[in-house]
């Protein structure tokens, strides 16, 4: 029987216990946190209270289990993956830390441990298309993705409702967004690079530069032109940049886009050039009703739970860290994400000639 440690039971990490927990029921899932979650009732679901600010504590916990799922606020995840290397542990990560986790490629080797992290939405979902696309077709000529998550009425306040965390909604709106230009990495001021696209099936959006290219930059060499937008309703940007100038935006949004239920819409679209041959993926989720989980909970959450079932099943590769773009490599990997998510109605439609180069 497997022991699943999740880090953290906010908004994603107690959907991700829930669907493990109920995907696996021989695995015994525990949720580490320091309040008690809202959980499912499954005799194979338990919390345990502790702080996982705690880079020790948590490395004791993970070593009482047999994988570690991190769920954490983006300032502890890094800590919490150098905790699964001290700890010996493998461990599944959908925090979006600022730091770079390809720096613990080589201890997690010598630990013999993998380290996926990144494994929500984008980064995460995004990841693993473009891994795919690169083992079928080669590196693309122009990679952009483009994925956001909104409130499905447009006319709320700022187009927005809170799915996830606030203060890393904070961190998107300051960190200088890195792309690819020219073959080179480069800064660009979040916000830069605005322009509209249209959206099958729910209209018009604005796009700007956000920093969630991450390990793209670096496991996917060759890549001439290569970035990541940010999507909103438009008029976002420009009403919510005084709000970050003012260090108001965290309060504004707390008072004014809180909603119960949060009725959500996420879209995604990978575009990929090849010369000439265009290809796109997509992807639109919205609040499901049923089951009162969000857009974004459903495309991020239930990611990271379908691989970390991939994990237990030690289908992630070597140890190291894995990123999804390297454990898409591996066709059967991606076919597992991939048809995971379908069963969960979390859908990847194909647009253009999808087929190898060769």
């Amino acid at each position: 029987m497997k022991r699943i440690l999740v880090l953290g039971g906010g908004a994603q990490g107690r959907v991700i216990a829930g669907d493990i927990a109920a995907s696996l029921p021989d695995a015994q899932v525990a949720v580490a946190d320091v309040r008690r979650p809202t959980l499912p009732p499954r005799q194979n679901l338990e919390w345990i209270e502790v702080d996982c600010s705690n880079r020790e504590t948590i490395a004791r916990l993970l070593a009482a289990h047999d994988l570690g799922v991190c769920a954490l606020p983006s300032r502890l995840g890094f800590g919490a993956l150098e905790a699964a290397i001290e700890a010996k542990r493998s461990m599944v990560d959908v925090s979006f830390a600022a730091e770079d986790p390809l720096s613990l490629d080589a201890a997690a080797r010598a630990a013999g441990v993998t380290l996926a992290p990144d494994c929500g939405l984008a980064p995460g979902i995004s990841n693993l298309i473009v891994g795919h696309a690169v083992a079928v077709r080669g590196v693309p000529s122009e990679l952009m993705i483009y994925v956001g998550g909104v409130a499905a009425d447009p006319s709320a306040p700022f187009g927005y409702v809170i799915t996830w965390s606030i203060d890393d909604l904070l961190e998107e709106y300051t960190r200088p967004a890195r792309i690819v230009q020219d073959g080179a990495i480069v800064s660009m001021p979040v916000f830069s690079g605005m322009e509209t696209i249209d959206i099958e099936g729910v209209g018009a959006m604005e796009a700007f530069y956000s920093d969630g290219l991450r390990s793209l930059m670096h496991t996917v060499p060759g890549v001439p032109t290569m970035g990541e937008k940010t999507l909103r309703w438009p008029g976002h940007a420009a009403a919510v940049q005084p709000l970050v100038a003012s260090g108001t935006l965290v309060k504004t949004l707390r008072e004014q886009c809180s909603a119960d239920p949060a009725r959500d819409l996420v879209v995604l679209r990978v575009r990929l050039l090849w010369g000439d041959d265009e290809v796109a993926w997509n992807m639109t989720d919205r609040f499901d009703a049923a089951s009162g989980r969000t857009a974004m909970s459903r495309t991020t959450a239930l990611t990271t739970s379908v691989v970390a079932q991939l994990a237990a099943a030690g289908g992630l590769g070597p140890a190291g860290v894995r990123p999804l773009e390297r454990v898409a490599a591996d066709e059967k990997a991606f076919r597992f994400v991939r048809d995971a998510l379908a069963e969960r109605r979390v859908r990847l439609r194909v647009s253009g000639e999808w087929r190898p180069t060769s």
